[in-house]
C-alpha cells in the first residue's frame, strides 16, 4: 500500500496540499499521514523557559491537535486511511527524516506557509525539502 506524508502548518497552501494529497490517495489507494512540525525556537527569556518537550506538549494539546483534527475531517475520502502526528525540530529536515524512516512514497507540502518574512530570511520549507528529501516531494500551489 502506498503512503503519503503531508506537512501542514495552518496556511491556505497547506490546506490545498492536504486536499490534493487526499484526492491522490483516494485515486491510488494510498494512506495519508498529516503532520504538524513545531520549529525549535529558543524560549524568549529565563522566566519563560520551557523544555522542548513542554513546548511540544503545549502545542500538541492546543493548536496542532485542533488543526490536525480539522484537516483529518476535511480530508476524509471513502477508503482513505488517515492518521496524524506532530513533532518538533527543523521543519524541512524533520519531514525528510519522517518520510525516510517511515517509508513514505510521497511527501506533499504547500508552496509557502504562514511565515512570509521568515521565508525571505531563511528560505521556504518547500524549497529546502525538495533539496534534501530522499523521497519524492509534491509542492502544491
Amino acid at each position: 500500500m502506498k503512503r503519503f506524508l503531508v506537512g501542514v502548518d495552518g496556511s491556505d497552501e497547506a490546506g490545498a496540499a492536504a486536499d490534493k494529497a487526499a484526492d491522490l490517495a483516494k485515486a491510488t489507494g494510498a494512506s495519508l499521514r498529516l503532520v504538524y512540525i513545531v520549529p525549535p525556537n529558543p524560549p524568549p527569556g529565563p522566566g519563560d523557559y520551557m523544555t522542548k518537550w513542554e513546548r511540544r506538549d503545549l502545542v500538541e494539546h492546543t493548536y496542532a491537535a485542533a488543526l490536525l483534527r480539522q484537516l483529518e475531517l476535511r480530508c476524509r475520502r471513502d477508503g482513505v486511511d488517515i492518521d496524524t502526528e506532530s513533532g518538533i525540530g527543523p521543519v524541512a529536515e524533520t519531514l525528510a527524516d519522517m518520510a525516510e524512516s517511515g517509508g513514505f512514497d510521497l511527501v506533499v507540502v504547500g508552496h509557502r506557509g504562514r511565515g512570509a518574512v521568515r521565508r525571505a530570511l531563511l528560505g521556504s520549507v518547500a524549497d529546502r525539502l525538495v533539496q534534501i528529501s530522499p523521497r519524492p516531494v509534491l509542492v502544491v500551489r
